[in-house]
């Protein structure tokens, strides 16, 4: 029986989405993508080439979320020592921090953790406490201070149906269809990229703070064989119909013109104009979308944001071209690498061979030594 992810809600697909393309934390980007391609419908082997790691390890994620929800994509990191605070304490802390200011008579709208100590020592929740460790409590409740966003609900009467169609087509196994999907990554502004990596203590690598936003912005147009994992992609400085079509083009004269091809991209109104429909009509092509606001089912958005991840840290581009080359030869290299490394990734593999940990992956944390 083949291990897959259970039905997971627009809100979580939205989430993991994002995640995936602007995840700070590495360990959680990982884990998001492998979820976000199991519930796009990819058996774990094929998640395994796609998030190069082992199908043991993918099949333990799989199972951790379908135990633990969203939850078990953060890493378990904690202090170590013995609590210094009781339940109790913990989750008066945690219910001060989600209450609103204004309803509390206060007069200030927004909680800093300076104001949230002093009220909490002020109602005496507790004796004393440090900010820092106000911060550690907050961020083991899963509560972190973030702007009020906007939200998107789908409101398209046949998401079932559309997810549905995209399942059927990226998890038959026996004589496969030809599928592509596609996506535009950006606006990727032309400017200094922060970044990581190795330098001499206290000397590190530096991007200029002060720049001008002359040099524009570009897109990038990603295209995924499903079946394959091949990537290709173009740079364009518009995200219009008529780039997406000649993309599209491109990508169809691959293969055969008797071959029946399906196309599958997002519910973006450039991406089925009455240009795009007739071309797919004479070119052998079936259009498939994803449910509005429901970008997530596109099995192309569990590229995007690893790619930028590779090429664009540390550089700083000033021309679109220069752009262009970075982003193709990080998708040449993602795709020399998927076939050379296979189906198997030692590094991720258990060397005792054993399929489950006494203690589950999800589950662990990292303890201080002593």
């Amino acid at each position: 029986m083949v291990v897959r992810v259970r039905e997971i809600t627009n809100a979580e697909g939205n989430k993991l989405r994002n995640i995936v393309r602007h995840g700070r934390e590495p360990v959680e980007v990982k884990r998001a993508q492998v979820i976000l391609a199991s519930a796009q419908g990819f058996t774990p082997p094929k998640i395994g080439v796609i998030a190069l790691m082992s199908e043991d390890y993918v099949r333990d994620l799989i199972h951790a979320f379908n135990e633990c929800g969203m939850e078990m994509l953060k890493p378990k990191w904690r202090p170590g020592g013995s609590p210094k605070f009781t339940e109790d304490q913990r989750q008066g802390l945690v219910s001060l921090a989600t209450s609103h200011p204004k309803d509390l008579n206060l007069p200030y709208a927004e909680w800093s953790l300076s104001r949230l100590r002093e009220e909490a020592m002020k109602r005496k929740i507790v004796p004393t406490i440090s900010t820092e460790w106000l911060r550690v409590i907050l961020h083991e409740a899963e509560l972190s201070h973030q702007s009020i966003r906007t939200w998107k609900e789908t409101d398209d009467p046949e998401v079932e149906k559309k997810k549905r169609r995209i399942e059927r087509l990226t998890r038959k196994k026996h004589n496969p269809p030809t599928v592509l999907s596609m996506d535009e990554t950006g606006p990727i502004p032309l400017i200094p990229q922060g970044g990581e990596g190795w330098f001499e203590e206290q000397r590190p690598g530096r991007i200029p703070a002060e720049y001008s936003k002359t040099y524009g912005r570009a897109y990038y147009f990603l295209c995924l064989n499903v079946y394959h994992q091949r990537l290709s992609g173009r740079t364009y400085l518009k995200r219009n119909s008529k780039n997406w079509l000649a993309l599209a083009k491109a990508e169809r004269s691959k293969y055969p013109a008797d071959q029946k091809v399906y196309l599958i991209s997002d519910n973006l109104s450039t991406h089925k104009t009455k240009e795009v429909v007739q071309w797919a009509r004479e070119s052998h092509t079936t259009l498939v979308f994803s449910a509005t606001h429901s970008s997530w089912m596109n099995p192309v958005e569990t590229h995007g944001g690893d790619l930028q991840r590779l090429a664009l840290p540390g550089t700083h581009f000033t021309s679109v071209k220069d752009l262009g080359r970075a982003l193709d030869r990080a998708v040449t290299y993602r795709n020399r690498e998927r076939k050379k490394r296979g189906k198997r990734f030692r590094d991720t593999v258990r060397k005792d061979r054993r399929r489950r940990a006494k203690t589950p992956l999800w589950k662990r944390v990292s303890r201080t030594r002593d």
